[in-house]
C-alpha cells in the first residue's frame, strides 16, 4: 500500500509538469498574452538594424544615400567654331575668292578677347596682298564675317552680288569698278619703304631732315604703314599713312599743315638750325651794337611753338667790354621771322627799326 501511494506521488509530479509544458507552449504560439501586444511602449531600433536598412536602399555597399540639393541649371554657351587664326583666315578667303582670285598668304590676322570672354579675330590684308579688301570681325563661336569699314562694306556687297549662281559665278561689273584696283607689284612692303616715302615727300622744304630720324609701323586697322617723327627728332612732322602702292595720307592737323606747306611750294623752313637763328638776330641788331659778337648769343629750339629762342649768353652778360650785356629774348620762326618777346628784346627791335643813325 505504501508502494502505490509512492508510486501514485510520482505519477501527479510528472502530470503536472507536462500540463504546465504544454500550457507555455500553447501561450507561445498564440503571440503572448493581449497587453504585450496593445502596448505603445516600442524599443528604438538597433544600429545594426538602420545600418542594414541604408545598406538595402542606397545600393552602395552598406553607404548612407547622400542627400543632395536639386541642381540649379547653368546656361552652356555655343561650341567653339573658329578654334585659331588660320581657320578665321580660311573662312574670309573662301568667302573673297568668289569674285576674285587671291592665296591665304593675302590675309594678316590677330585676336583679341571680348567682354563675354570669347575670342574675335581682326583680318586684314597682309603686306604680300595684292588686294586692299578692308577690315574684317569673326566670332570664335558664330564664325559669322561681319566688315568693319567702308572698303570690307563695299567687297562684302561685291562678293554677295555673285553668290547669285554658286556655278557661274557672276559677280556685278558695275560694282567691280569701286573696288580698289588690284595692286600687281606693292611698292612699298616694309617699315623702311615707308619711311623712304615720307622722308622723300617731307625733303622737299626739310633737306636737312634724316630718313633715320623717321620711324615706322604696320597700320594693322587700314593696312599699310603709319610714319611720324622719331622721339630724337626736335620737330614733329605729323603722323603719315603710307599705302603698299606708295601713296601717302597726312593723318592728323600736323601733317595735314606739312602736306599744305610742301604741296602748294611755299617752304617755310628758311632757318634749319640754332646757328641760322642765331645769325638772323644778330644781322638784325648788330648795327645799334657794334660791339656784339655773334658768340654772345644762343639759341633753342622750342618744339612746342616750333620756333627758335634766341638769348644773350651768360659770358658775354658777364663781360666788362661789353656796354650792353643783356639783348632781350627773340624768336626766330622756320620762315625767318623775328619777334621781340620781352622789354629788353623790344627796345633793341626799336633801335634797330630806326636805322644807325638814331641808335
Amino acid at each position: 500500500m505504501k508502494i502505490m501511494n509512492q508510486f501514485t506521488g510520482l505519477y501527479k509530479g510528472r502530470f503536472s509538469l507536462l500540463f504546465f509544458l504544454l500550457s507555455l507552449v500553447f501561450v507561445l504560439a498564440c503571440g503572448g498574452d493581449d497587453e504585450e501586444s496593445t502596448d505603445e511602449t516600442v524599443g528604438e531600433p538597433s544600429a545594426e538594424y538602420l545600418a542594414a536598412l541604408a545598406s538595402m536602399e542606397s545600393g552602395n555597399k552598406g553607404e548612407p544615400l547622400a542627400v543632395t540639393e536639386s541642381a540649379v541649371p547653368v546656361a552652356t554657351k555655343q561650341p567653339i567654331i573658329i578654334s585659331g587664326d588660320p581657320e578665321a583666315k580660311l573662312v574670309l578667303w573662301d568667302h573673297l575668292v568668289t569674285c576674285r582670285n587671291m592665296t591665304t598668304d593675302s590675309i594678316s590676322s590677330h585676336n583679341v578677347i571680348n567682354d563675354a570672354g570669347d575670342k574675335e579675330f581682326s583680318l586684314y590684308p597682309s603686306l604680300s596682298s595684292t588686294n586692299e579688301f578692308g577690315v574684317w570681325k569673326i566670332n570664335e563661336r558664330d564664325g559669322i564675317l561681319v566688315p568693319q569699314n567702308s572698303v570690307a562694306k563695299l567687297w562684302d556687297e561685291w562678293v554677295k552680288s555673285g553668290l547669285e549662281d554658286t556655278v557661274d559665278k557672276q559677280c556685278d561689273s558695275i560694282l567691280e569698278k569701286n573696288i580698289p584696283t588690284e595692286i600687281k607689284d606693292p611698292v612699298v612692303k616694309i617699315e623702311s619703304d615707308a619711311r623712304v616715302v615720307v622722308w622723300t615727300f617731307l625733303s622737299k622744304c626739310y633737306p636737312e631732315l634724316q630718313l633715320g630720324l623717321l620711324t615706322a609701323y604696320a597700320n594693322a586697322s587700314e593696312g599699310g604703314f603709319v610714319v611720324k617723327s622719331g622721339a630724337s627728332l626736335k620737330t614733329d612732322h605729323g603722323l603719315w599713312n603710307v599705302k603698299t602702292d606708295g601713296t601717302i595720307k597726312s593723318m592728323n592737323a600736323k601733317a595735314l599743315e606739312r602736306d599744305s606747306e610742301i604741296t602748294s611750294g611755299q617752304c617755310k623752313n628758311l632757318i634749319t638750325s640754332e646757328t641760322e637763328a642765331i645769325s638772323a638776330v644778330w644781322a638784325y641788331i648788330v648795327k645799334c651794337n657794334p660791339l656784339l659778337s655773334i658768340n654772345d648769343l644762343g639759341a633753342n629750339w622750342d618744339p612746342k611753338e616750333e620756333d627758335y629762342v634766341v638769348i644773350t649768353t651768360k659770358v658775354a652778360q658777364t663781360r666788362a667790354s661789353n656796354p650792353e650785356p643783356d639783348h632781350g629774348i627773340w624768336r626766330v620762326t622756320r620762315d625767318a621771322q623775328i619777334t621781340a618777346d620781352n622789354v629788353t628784346a623790344q627796345t633793341e627791335k626799336i633801335r634797330a627799326d630806326q636805322g644807325t643813325e638814331k641808335c
